[in-house]
């Protein structure tokens, strides 16, 4: 925010940097007083374990509206309460998404405790780390609750918001070696690629695909953000490559889009 003005990201298509008045993003900023009390966006994305139907579920926030969250996993996605969240590490979203442990048989904190021994084998915090799944997980889920390495979950990237395919092996590889701090020779790197969201087996793969909803013509945006007083910034490039998106024929299609963007920088809460 300088002055008069503010730089924001569209979080939705067409992830562009738009500039608003000052006073509209003064009008939609969470107070300190909000956050605490659970703000909108305040799990958004992040990995963490809930309880759905008596069972535990561990995996990444996708949805949430203040006093309920959806999680993404490995069996699934599950509604659960956000007073019953817990932020784990994003890997734990891989190696136990599939357990299936009910509340009445462990405490939280027991749970917690026993994702800090699956954490330790893993990166070898006070023994010799292992990327071998099941090694990891013995003794604390049978192994018909362990993930296959080719299990794979959608995972939307915390900043920009940009979906893509993780498998098993890639984020149970990448956290091993990289906070791990293991030597990292050029075929290593060449496997597990530069960052945990980005598994080098689906690099071509674009799972946020455009719709003729993601589609809207460069004019009626400007015209768009003229009317609200704003004007687009430079475009941010997005951290997987996008294919260009497909011709529109559907006007409701844009409607749809602009209606999307307006949100993005409206003053409703």
């Amino acid at each position: 925010m300088s002055g008069m003005t503010a730089s924001v990201r569209l979080q939705a298509p067409p992830h562009l940097n738009v500039e608003v008045a000052a006073s509209t993003i003064r009008l939609r900023q969470v107070l300190p007083d909000e956050y605490g009390t659970g703000a909108p966006g305040e799990w958004l994305r992040k990995a963490a374990i809930g309880v759905s139907d008596g069972l535990y579920v561990t995996g990444q926030v996708i949805a949430y509206n203040g006093s309920q969250a959806t999680l993404r996993t490995l069996r699934g996605e599950f509604h659960c309460r956000t007073a019953d969240l817990v932020e784990v590490s994003p890997v734990l979203c891989f190696l136990t998404g599939k357990q299936q442990l009910r509340t009445a048989d462990m405490t939280v904190e027991e749970l917690v405790e026993q994702n800090t021994g699956i954490l330790d084998r893993l990166l070898g915090t006070t023994q010799r780390g292992s990327r071998s799944i099941p090694r990891v997980l013995a003794g604390y889920m049978p192994a018909r609750q362990q993930p296959q390495p080719t299990d794979t979950i959608e995972w939307i990237n915390a900043l920009s918001g940009v979906e893509t395919t993780v498998g098993v092996r890639h984020a149970v590889d990448y956290v091993h070696f990289t906070d791990g701090n293991r030597r990292l020779t050029a075929s290593v790197r060449d496997t597990i690629g530069d960052r945990f969201d980005a598994d080098p087996r689906f690099a071509g793969d674009q799972t946020e695909s455009p719709t003729n909803d993601d589609v809207t013509d460069q004019a009626d945006l400007e015209e768009l953000l003229a009317s609200i007083g704003g004007k687009v910034a430079h475009t941010l490039t997005p951290l997987t490559p996008r294919p260009a998106p497909p011709a529109s024929t559907n006007a409701s299609g844009a409607q749809d889009n602009h209606a999307k963007i307006l949100a993005a920088v409206a003053d409703d809460p």
